[in-house]
Order: C-alpha cells, then sequence, then structure tokens
C-alpha cells in the first residue's frame, strides 16, 4: 500500500539556537526540536536519563496508604498476594513486586489467572480461592483498575486490596484500599504514561524507602524486569521510561538471574548486546506465548527461579510455546484475511471478523497484522466459548478505547487504551455492536486518516549523513513509540548499479547523489518496484546506521520507501 510522505518542519530558529548553545549536530537539535525537547534542562535530561531524574514514588495518588497498609501486612505477619496479568507486562509486574515483597516477608504468594478459562482481571472465583487461603490483601499489578464487581465481592470477604495499573480507568472506580493509577483523576503525577511495571515499580520504590536506605540502589538490579515489560508493552519510550529502559539494558546484559540468563541463551542472545529490539521481537514474544495459549505461570517461574536445571527446562518449554503459537497465528491471520477480503464492507473504516475456530489467545496479534495490512482499526472476535472474547489494534488517528467505551452497552467487560483494546461480548450482541462502532468510526475518520503515512523527522543531503551525526544518534536511542527511529528523506539520488536481490526478500542499491555514494538496503518492501527506478531521479526514505567489514566502517542506508521525484 502506498504511503503518504509527512516530513515534519522544525522550527529553524529553535533548531539553530539548541545546536549552538548546546554545540551538537544540527540535526540531532532538529530531532531534538520535533520531540518537544527545546529547553537546556529537558535536553540535558533526555540525553543523560540518570536514575536520579525518576520522579519520587510519594507524588502518586494513594501510594501512602498503600505503602502503609503493605507494611502493616508486614509487620502482622499477614498473607499478601499478588494478582496480575498473563502478558508479558503483567508476568514481570508479578516477578518484580514477588521478589521485593519477599525481601521483607516470607507470607507472600502470587496468582496469574488463565487466560482461556478465567480471562483478563480479576475474577471471583480467584478471590474466593483468596480467601481459602487465608489471604488478608491482594495487590493487582497491570489490572483492576474496571474491577468494581470483583472488588466489592473481596470487600465483602473482607479482604483489602490495592489496586496498580496503567490503564484507562472508566467512570466508576474500584472500591479499593488504595488505587495507584496515574490516568485516575485527581492523580498528579507528572508522567502519565508507565506500562504496568513501571506502576509497579514505583510502589517496590516507595516500600523499599521504608526497609533500606537507597532504595533505588537497593532496586537496580531488578530493573532487567522493568525494562522487559516496559517494552513489551509498547509505550512511549520517553521521560521515565526512557530512564527504566535506559538501566534495565544494562542490568539484562550483565543479569545475574538465573532464568533470564537461560531465556537469553536459548534465544541465543548470550553473546549479543541486548537491545530493545530484541526484547520487542524475540524475548517478550516468549514470555508472552506461555499466557496467550495456556498459563502464564511457567514463564513467572522461569523469571524467578534459581534453579539451572529448572530454568532451562523452562526456557526450552518458552521456545516451544512460542513455535507453537506462531503456527496457530498463521493459521488464523490466514483465515481472517480470507474472511476480511470476501466481505468488502469489513474493511470500509475499521476491520472486525470472528470465528468459533480461533485462538483467543492469538486475536490481539492478528488484529495488529490486519491493521499492518489494511490500515484499518481492528478487532479479532473468538467465538469459541460464550461469552465471546476480541481484541483489537488501532492506527495513528484512532482512538480504539473512546471508540469502544462508546459501545459499552453491548459489551461485557472492556479495558485498553488508545492503540489496543480487549473486549467481551455476548455472541447475539456483535452484529449491534460491529454498526455500533463502524458508525463512530466512519465519523471519526476521514480518507486522508485511513492512508498510511510514513513521518520523516527532515531532508538531509548524503554528505550530512556523517560519522558524527550517526554518534548523536546514537545518544538518542533507545528507540520506539514516542521516540521512534528517525527516518531521513534525501532527494535527486539516481542508481548507481542495477538493484541487487539479498536473500530473506532483500534488496541491495548503490545510491548517488552525483557526488556521494552510499549502499542502501531493504527488506521486505514487496510493495515497490525497484527496477523502475532506473534511469530516474528518486527520492530515498530510510535510517542510516554504521557496518563494519573486513576492519571497514560504511553507512548503510536502511531503506523505508522511495518514490520518483515529484510524486510525494
Amino acid at each position: 500500500m502506498e504511503k503518504r510522505w509527512r516530513v515534519k518542519k522544525p522550527d529553524e530558529r529553535l533548531k539553530a539556537e539548541l545546536a549552538k548553545r548546546l554545540g551538537i549536530h544540527p540535526v540531532i537539535a532538529g530531532l531534538l526540536v520535533n520531540r518537544g525537547i527545546t529547553a537546556a534542562g529537558e535536553v540535558e535530561s533526555f540525553l543523560s536519563s540518570e536514575l536520579s531524574g525518576l520522579h519520587s514514588p510519594l507524588l502518586l495518588k494513594d501510594i501512602n496508604p498503600a505503602v502503609r497498609r503493605i507494611k502493616e501486612a508486614v509487620e502482622k505477619k499477614e498473607k499478601i498476594l499478588i494478582y496480575g496479568d498473563y502478558d508479558a507486562d503483567g508476568v514481570t509486574s508479578v516477578a518484580l513486586l514477588y521478589t521485593i515483597l519477599k525481601k521483607f516477608t516470607p507470607n507472600v504468594i502470587y496468582y496469574i489467572p488463565n487466560r482461556l478459562e478465567e480471562g483478563y482481571d480479576l475474577n471471583k472465583d480467584a478471590c474466593g480461592l483468596a480467601k481459602s487461603r487465608e489471604v488478608s490483601l491482594i495487590i493487582t499489578v497491570d489490572c483492576g483498575i474496571t474491577a468494581v464487581d470483583e472488588v466489592d465481592y473481596l470487600n465483602s470477604l473482607g479482604i483489602d486490596i490495592i489496586i496498580t495499573d496503567h490503564h484507562q480507568p472508566q467512570s466508576e472506580l474500584p472500591k479499593a484500599h488504595s488505587i495507584i493509577n496515574p490516568h485516575q483523576p485527581g492523580c498528579e503525577y507528572p508522567f502519565k504514561q508507565l506500562a504496568g511495571v513501571g506502576v509497579a515499580f514505583k510502589l517496590a520504590q516507595a516500600l523499599a524507602g521504608e526497609f533500606v536506605d537507597e532504595p533505588l540502589l537497593y532496586l537496580k538490579p531488578h530493573l532487567d524486569l522493568v525494562a522487559m515489560g516496559t517494552i513489551a508493552d509498547v509505550v512511549p519510550l520517553l521521560g521515565e521510561n526512557r530512564i527504566l529502559i535506559k538501566y534495565g539494558l544494562e542490568q539484562l546484559n550483565q543479569t545475574k538471574k538465573t532464568g533470564l540468563t537461560s531465556l537469553i541463551k536459548s534465544a541465543r542472545l548470550d553473546e549479543k548486546v541486548i537491545s530493545a529490539g530484541h526484547i520487542s521481537f524475540i524475548l517478550a514474544p516468549r514470555i508472552n506465548a506461555a499466557g496467550r495459549i495456556g498459563s502464564a505461570e511457567a514463564a513467572l517461574k522461569l523469571l524467578l527461579t534459581g534453579d539451572e536445571l529448572e530454568a532451562e527446562a523452562l526456557a526450552k518449554l518458552l521456545n516451544d510455546g512460542n513455535r507453537q503459537r506462531q503456527k496457530i497465528q498463521e493459521k488464523t491471520l490466514k483465515e481472517a484475511l480470507s474472511l476480511v477480503e470476501k466481505d468488502v464492507n469489513s474493511k470500509e473504516h475499521l476491520v472486525i471478523v470472528l470465528s468459533d475456530d480461533w485462538h483467543p489467545g492469538v486475536v490481539g496479534i492478528v488484529a495488529s497484522k490486519l491493521v499492518d495490512k489494511f490500515y484499518r482499526p481492528a478487532i479479532i472476535i473468538s467465538t469459541k466459548k460464550e461469552p465471546a472474547k476480541g481484541s483489537g489494534r488501532s492506527i495513528n488517528d484512532f482512538h480504539l478505547f473512546d471508540a469502544v467505551k462508546n459501545c459499552a452497552g453491548h459489551l461485557c467487560s472492556f479495558g485498553g487504551h488508545k492503540k489496543a483494546c480487549g473486549v467481551v461480548i455476548e455472541k447475539d450482541k456483535i452484529t449491534d455492536f460491529r454498526e455500533m462502532i463502524n458508525g463512530f468510526a466512519r465519523a471519526s475518520l476521514s480518507a486522508e486518516d485511513l492512508t498510511p503515512s510514513l513521518d520523516a523527522e527532515c531532508e538531509v543531503s548524503l554528505r550530512e549523513i556523517d560519522l558524527s551525526l550517526l554518534s548523536g544518534l546514537d545518544k538518542l536511542s533507545p528507540f520506539g513509540m514516542g521516540n521512534p527511529k528517525p527516518v531521513f528523506i534525501t532527494r535527486g539520488l539516481r542508481l548507481k548499479d542495477e538493484p541487487r536481490a539479498l536473500k530473506r526478500n532483500g534488496i541491495k542499491l548503490l545510491v548517488s547523489d552525483g557526488k556521494i555514494t552510499c549502499e542502501a538496503v531493504g527488506f521486505s518492501l514487496n510493495d515497490i518496484d525497484f527496477n523502475s527506478l532506473r534511469g530516474k531521479t528518486f527520492s530515498l526514505a530510510y535510517n542510516p546506521s554504521l557496518n563494519s567489514y573486513n576492519g571497514r566502517d560504511y553507512i548503510t542506508l536502511n531503506i523505508k520507501d522511495v518514490k520518483i521525484d515529484g510524486k510525494y
């Protein structure tokens, strides 16, 4: 699908002032302006990302009563249950808080619901089980903010509950002992984009302050878990998330956790410097797979174990589960694509497809694939059981949670945020839900909104792509949502040689502006006819990177898109 190119235009005055004042590359100054980072203090904080830049956890609403209640439970030897979600964010959240609380009390246990049998969030059966195990305090991580009825039930059982969550609250909040969620009304915490594990970390930070002199230093070895969950949950890599990931990656590359070491080794990353990309595409999917197709308990046990043999066995189990998940996902995607192609109306503004044969654990991933294919918001529903369970993903200009919230009358329950949602719905309500949410989408989305875009930072010449620029780009990492890897555009290029096919559906070009020649490489760019570039001038959109071969450093342009000049 052809993309429209949107080239940002940073304020040239601000850009020049920033470059001069800080002595940085003008292009880097432009990137900072594009991200709204212009004050000297903001730039220094962004580039240095020191642990000291973290906000005090005491700024979170309800944090003080939560800490007091946990401390009371520790002192009175009450049994504490940590209740988490079954995805990588939830599993790392449970592992983090369980590990920390275990340092202060032996009376802590955990519970993660089974996605297939219990579904997302608190459920009354689990609440009853907690009562039978003499639990007097439950702490949720990465869930709980919409569990109004379940919290009422816990209150009736005499069990206190502290909710830590990062999902959007609905109009009615649960009547919990304490709620720690930066999105809740009245919370003035400066950074709202923490993942579930980030919120759990802030609670751990405040709690550790009651028991040790330097809580951040004490918690630093566990930032590997925070980085894993934060990157896996695809939250903006800005502000506190940037700091947590920077130090978390440092810890992950020297982790002493037996389970993480085995997971890294089994994924063949033990001789690599682990990056945010390795977590996103290799490690987190293995943790997620456990919860998607069965129980997440194996993933949690892996993160907690200190036994090497057990860790190796669990890592293998997660690897095998991930392969199984991939097979189920591929079959589901093929069937979903077939359904969409048969129903022209299904992709008018918002894609909704459903089947009795689909595994509910993979519908979210398949929704994401459909968004990539059709550039429409997509909700995929598994009607295997009653009520049906669906998962949705969105495009840049459509707030999926708001759309689903608008249709709440047709749903048993729902949750999520701007780019993703989960729904539980009775089968006989699906038709009405589809009509209503499509109406919302039609009213909200223009034809331009439904055209995929490529967002570029600026236009540059090949002469500007030098080692100084690449060094500056390195300081902007880690890249991800909210801080994307910069895409540049260079115009007026010509082929210096014939396009050359590479393995893994790749292409290699030699491009020149008449003075400088660069290697450009791209993969899975099936929509682009590179042979049509012969004899023409064209514009290239790319990420630059530094590579080495036989002791020689050279710059490669990683192709994102290409257009004949004059066509964007």
